[in-house]
């Protein structure tokens, strides 16, 4: 399902994105975990998150926008407290039309071993680090 693309067909960056698309991506988000699957976790409910704000930058450009989703879709999996974070992010990479592999760099750092992730684990899970 991976796309070979490594970068956009349209390079232009795109406008800022507007409150009322920003918004609609933090509702979203409280769905985060609605598809959770165990191949890939969270991807769904991150690109059913962030597609709003890739229709925004990559609507003039079906092909692009396509390559987006699909390069979204690959596993995700992310303390879902700090998922709007991690959107802000991406989003304004592929913004500005950033290289597709710096793009997914960048959202799979926000989920490595020494993240994001799991520093909101420890603090929003009341690990040992409170005891």
């Amino acid at each position: 399902m991976a796309s070979n693309a490594t970068q956009y067909n349209n390079l232009t960056p795109a406008k800022p994105l507007d409150k009322k698309t920003l918004n609609r991506m933090v509702w979203r988000s409280l769905n985060l975990q609605a598809s959770f699957n165990y191949e890939r976790m969270q991807a769904a409910g991150w690109l059913y998150c962030i597609l709003p704000g890739l229709m925004k930058i990559h609507g003039d450009n079906e092909e692009d926008l396509k390559t987006s989703m699909q390069h979204n879709l690959e596993f995700f999996n992310t303390h879902p407290f700090l998922v709007t974070f991690v959107m802000g992010i991406v989003l304004s990479l592929e913004q500005q039309k950033a290289d597709i592999n710096m793009i997914r760099s960048v959202r799979v750092a926000a989920m490595g071993p020494r993240s994001l992730s799991v520093v909101s684990v420890m603090l929003f899970s009341g690990s040992r680090l409170f005891r």
